[in-house]
């Protein structure tokens, strides 16, 4: 099969020549190994290693590696390919197509968990099918997220837990991303043609963004992004803190904003972890895009003047291309309203540090739909939150923008 020189593994995130990739015996018949790799991954004991089948490399030719190999050990053919530094089993589209890590990124209750888990719902059942689309899971992802995300915010109506710290509890499944193939038609010269994307979400604790030693360990896959969501959550600004009543602003954060890592402290953190993977001056910009995004937005609507654009509906899909003159607007209203609120140092960060950079407002449970105080929600209705997935997928040409 085709495909590309280098890949990206989704898993652990490290670049591999595709010449290097392994592949697993699959033969229950064979013998079972120690599997050091693997061990390592899941933070094991490797003193008492994980059990599993060999691995082996294929030869390859060209750009090219076979769709198949045979077990040295029992000489059965297999079509498991295998990440070389892992030894997770990798999906297709990362072969054969674009790898699209998006870094969701923020302070502690900024809402990341609950971004996460709703716009995986809304790709699934509604962006991807107004693209002409479709997106699947790979392995166990599709389970593992009904059994977690989609089950206590659809199923269960409540909102969900504080994500655990990967550090803290290795056990705990965070350190597993979540990795879909987004799958969308395009028009070629004489046909219809497929192109396939890997999607990898990655839902992080935020004390696991608290220092940089945490930071290189935990989160090397932010510095592999195609794209970076920044949340900032509005309960960390005063000025709109203060046209909020207490009530409002303790059930749109259990956690004190006292406690929360400022969040330009965070992305001075995030930028300078990405400088030292790629080795760049500290001076030197950063070209992954960011799209820098306020949370809970139905909590601050209230505050938002009248006719502004983030308060009508996302026209993205509806369009089926990324609308510019919608996404001009919004971007102008929440650069003016970080202003108003005082909150310059973070423009300022993101300003310094990166080339191409983009502001929004979304509500990942909907206006009107804040927890009650046992937790209980309405299903998700949200606001705005695929804007800023759309524009990284415009700006890495997965989708096309509008001509106005």
């Amino acid at each position: 099969m085709a495909i590309k020189q280098t890949f990206i593994c989704p898993f652990c995130f490290e670049e591999h020549k595709t010449s290097n990739v392994q592949f697993r015996c699959t033969n229950r018949r064979c013998k079972d190994v120690e599997d050091i790799e693997l061990t390592r991954y899941e933070n094991g004991d490797i003193s008492i290693p994980k059990m599993g089948k060999s691995t082996f490399r294929a030869a390859s030719k060209g750009k090219s590696i076979p769709k198949s190999a045979k077990c040295p050990e029992c000489n059965s053919s297999t079509y498991a390919v295998v990440c070389p530094s892992c030894h997770n089993k990798l999906p297709e589209s990362t072969l054969l197509g674009k790898d699209m890590i998006i870094s969701v990124v923020g302070s502690r209750e900024t809402g990341k968990s609950h971004f996460v888990g709703v716009i995986i719902n809304e790709l699934i059942e509604r962006i991807s099918v107004k693209y002409g689309g479709a997106m699947e899971g790979f392995d166990d992802t599709m389970s593992r997220y009904k059994a977690g995300a989609y089950q206590k915010l659809y199923m269960d109506m409540q909102k969900l837990d504080l994500t655990k710290s990967s550090v803290q509890d290795v056990n705990n499944g965070a350190y597993r991303p979540l990795i879909f193939t987004l799958k969308l038609k395009h028009k070629a010269l004489f046909k219809e043609k497929i192109d396939s994307f890997t999607l990898v979400f990655f839902d992080t604790a935020g004390e696991d963004l608290n220092d940089e030693d945490t930071m290189s360990t935990v989160n090397k896959y932010i510095c592999k992004s195609a794209g970076i969501i920044f949340l900032l959550d509005p309960m960390q600004i005063p000025a709109v803190r203060n046209q909020l009543d207490e009530n409002t602003v303790s059930r749109a954060s259990s956690v004190g904003w006292k406690q929360a890592t400022r969040s330009d402290d965070i992305m001075s953190r995030v930028s300078k972890l990405i400088r030292n993977d790629k080795k760049m001056k500290s001076e030197a910009k950063i070209n992954i895009p960011v799209a820098a995004v306020f949370s809970k937005f139905d909590v601050i609507a209230p505050l938002i003047p009248e006719g502004s654009t983030v308060l009508e509906t996302s026209p993205h899909c509806n369009e089926k291309v990324f609308d510019m003159s919608d996404w001009h607007n919004v971007d102008s209203e929440i650069r003016s309203l970080l202003v108003e609120w005082g909150a310059e140092s973070f423009i300022s960060q993101v300003d310094l540090n990166y080339t191409n950079y983009s502001y929004f407002a979304v509500s990942a449970l909907g206006m009107d739909n804040n927890p009650k105080e046992d937790r209980r929600i309405d299903r998700p209705r949200p606001h705005r939150i695929e804007d800023p997935l759309l524009w990284i997928l415009k700006e890495n040409g997965v989708i096309k923008p509008s001509k106005k």
